[in-house]
């Protein structure tokens, strides 16, 4: 197999980090080698930068042979269905593999799907989801969980990558249709090039 480009596209560095590591052990479990791929990003400075600055990466990254991209964009309180229609209606490459990744409400709401990752930013603070996605402000809420006592908290998002790699994906996947959405588009694509081999 050769090796295999796959963009990110995201809000902000710490949302292209934690995609980052979920994609590469989404295609750890599927056992893609990691000689297999690289990962490349772009981050936009919020959700008007991503937007604005999207079709460019797109175009750019398939000039670098990119073949896969995954645009994440927090819903917030947009409507999912515009958004994805807007996020979805970008020019993108022929060349390209293409997914539109709306976590809701935050890429952080995912966190709160796996107690081991609640473990690991506020202790027992805080109890598992099934419907992470009902979480109001989870980035603000998870901030606030972990100050084990007033002061500095003990999650940042900056954090955001570590607590990605204790994810539990199969849980994850149950709980957060946008992850499982991803999650399979990956597995697709991997099976698909496999098969072709």
């Amino acid at each position: 197999m050769a090796e295999q480009t796959i963009g990110i596209l995201a809000e902000s560095e710490n949302d292209c980090k934690v995609m980052g590591t979920l994609v590469r052990r989404i295609l750890a479990e599927a056992q893609v080698d990691s000689r297999y791929y690289n990962i490349i990003h772009r981050a936009g400075s919020g959700c008007a930068g991503l937007r604005q600055k999207a079709e460019r990466w797109l175009r750019e990254l398939s000039a670098r042979g990119c073949r896969i991209v995954i645009l994440m964009h927090d819903r917030d309180r947009h409507d999912e269905r515009e958004l994805r229609k807007k996020l979805s209606a970008y020019q993108v490459p022929s060349s390209v593999e293409y997914h539109v990744c709306i976590p809701v409400e935050e890429i952080e709401a995912w966190f709160f799907s796996c107690e081991k990752a609640l473990q690991l930013i506020c202790g027992d603070r805080e109890l598992p989801q099934e419907l992470p996605h009902l979480v109001r402000d989870p980035k603000e809420r998870l901030i606030e969980a972990s100050r084990a006592v007033p002061g500095r908290p003990r999650y940042t998002p900056n954090d955001g990558a570590r607590i990605a790699e204790v994810l539990q994906l199969d849980v994850c996947a149950k709980r957060c249709p946008a992850f499982r959405e991803m999650r399979l588009f990956l597995q697709k694509l991997w099976k698909d090039a496999h098969r072709g081999q």
